[in-house]
């Protein structure tokens, strides 16, 4: 009986003591594992740092550029003035308008002397140069210097054959700051003779009334037809001014 009573008490011993060790148990474990959970949470970090640290193989490694040699980008307008229609107007001018031709004043007097050229065979030289001459103009060649002005293209030109043409002939000319000259060869014709034949050199100014004639040289020689044409040519103008006569100082 006292075996039997022994080990009924040891039976309710362990099925009380049992219980409370299993919670006791429990209850130590779960801090242990909270307290392991940071570490465990860092490991794909490290895993991650041992990816990043890894060599690279070369063949599937991106090739490397060379800054210096990409090309630079165009400059771009700030976006406040991209922004409005106007900006991207801007935008669109800058990249795509010519830049402005400044006028060449030399084309434009050479220009005028070919115009000159032809008005000298459709209208005559007495219309031609009475239209071009500047108040201050003189015409000057081998026989002497006219007067100023229309004048001149008067004198010079008044007695010119109505059967006989000027060509002239321009080659260059050179201007800057409104005034410049032009220079060329001419011929003066009768039919198929010529006459006359030389080269000219014009001064000419821009004023109110366009680009004028402020004087004219021309040096000329006779031409090899010359002998058989008939009929009067141009007589000599008469001198600009008379020069005084000489005078010696009285001692």
């Amino acid at each position: 009986m006292r075996r039997l009573a022994a080990v009924l008490m040891g039976y309710f011993v362990l099925a009380y003591v049992l219980p409370s060790m299993s919670a006791m148990a429990q209850s130590t474990t779960e801090p242990t594992t909270q307290a392991n959970a940071p570490a465990q949470a860092k490991r794909p970090a490290k895993a991650e740092w041992i990816t990043a640290t890894a060599p690279v193989d070369k063949a599937i490694a991106a090739p490397e550029t060379d800054v210096s040699t990409q090309p630079t980008p165009p400059p771009e307008l700030p976006e406040a003035e991209t922004a409005t229609p106007d900006g991207l107007r801007a935008a669109q001018a800058i990249s795509s308008e010519p830049a402005p031709k400044v006028p060449d004043e030399s084309e434009e007097l050479l220009a005028i002397d070919r115009a000159f050229a032809e008005s000298l065979i459709a209208n005559g030289p007495l219309k031609s140069y009475g239209a071009l001459m500047s108040s201050e103009g003189v015409l000057h060649d081998a026989s002497g210097s006219s007067p100023a002005g229309a004048a001149g293209a008067q004198a010079r030109f008044s007695t010119f054959p109505d059967d006989v043409t000027l060509d002239r002939s321009p080659e260059s000319a050179m201007a800057a700051g409104g005034s410049g000259s032009s220079w060329g060869r001419y011929v003066i014709r009768r039919g198929d003779n010529q006459l006359s034949l030389g080269r000219y050199v014009t001064v000419w100014r821009r004023e109110a009334g366009g680009w004028l004639i402020v004087t004219e040289l021309a040096a000329g020689r006779a031409g090899p037809q010359a002998a058989p044409a008939a009929g009067p040519l141009p007589r000599r103008p008469p001198s600009a001014a008379t020069r005084p006569p000489a005078t010696t100082a009285p001692n």
